[in-house]
């Protein structure tokens, strides 16, 4: 497919790809990429899935601007299992789609990912992206960059494809970093999976109240198993900490 740009657009590609690589933390970055994608492909939520094909729970991490707090975890939690467009993330080759052309709608209206979630979401017209964010497990490891407009928007054009087509190997380039600073950690430093999750939450700047939400434990149990990741990482503090796996990644 060959989209001709005009030269406001390749402007403001510019400017959001130097601002995406300024910016160190790889989800803060992805986020704002979102916000700036916005003034170049107008949608009305939008989202950023990091997934492990080979673990039982797909979802490793996420950013997901306009939607709630509710339907994230919802997807995280059961609705990433059934969803139709993440057997078309090829992980062996780029895929941009449109869900308008990727389904036959009479025929995906009836399923239950679609009753239950996109429709309640407001999700019913999407244009999906993939990237590989961990290059030694390609296989298993793939993102996707998803824009969603309602049913009452017009569909999504062959302009803003090829714009997500620009973006495509800079948005792989930046998530790589995600296994790069969180992939070994476990590994380094013999933690249990709880514990790897946990730490990676540490990284990301979380509180022991919001690890405990995310978790569904108690503060007294993120407590223990912080304790636990200082004294196997050999580190006093939860900042010592931060700055000797993140140091040691790099």
């Amino acid at each position: 497919m060959s989209q001709e740009l005009w030269m406001r657009d390749w402007e403001k590609i510019n400017e959001i790809i130097l601002q995406m690589n300024s910016e160190s933390d790889i989800l803060k970055a992805l986020d704002e990429f979102l916000l700036n994608l916005e003034r170049l492909i107008p949608y009305e939520k939008a989202c950023i899935y990091f997934y492990d094909l080979s673990e039982a729970n797909i979802v490793k991490d996420y950013i997901g601007p306009g939607f709630s707090k509710k339907e994230l975890q919802d997807y995280e939690r059961y609705y990433c299992n059934i969803d139709d467009i993440i057997e078309k993330m090829n992980p062996n080759k780029s895929v941009i789609i449109k869900s308008s052309e990727a389904f036959d709608f009479n025929q995906r209206k009836e399923t239950e990912y679609f009753i239950d979630y996109v429709t309640p979401a407001h999700t019913k017209t999407s244009l999906d992206t993939n990237f590989r964010w961990d290059l030694e497990n390609r296989e298993f490891c793939i993102g996707s960059l998803d824009l969603f407009r309602s049913k009452q928007d017009l569909d999504f054009t062959e302009r803003e494809m090829e714009i997500c087509r620009i973006f495509q190997p800079h948005i792989e380039l930046k998530a790589s970093n995600y296994a790069f600073l969180f992939g070994n950690i476990a590994h380094k430093y013999a933690f249990t999976s709880t514990e790897q999750d946990v730490a990676v939450m540490m990284l990301k700047g979380y509180s022991n109240e919001q690890i405990a939400e995310e978790k569904c434990i108690t503060i007294s149990t993120v407590k223990k198993h912080v304790s636990k990741i200082l004294e196997k990482s050999d580190t006093k503090s939860r900042i010592e900490f931060i700055c000797k796996a993140s140091s040691g990644n790099r």
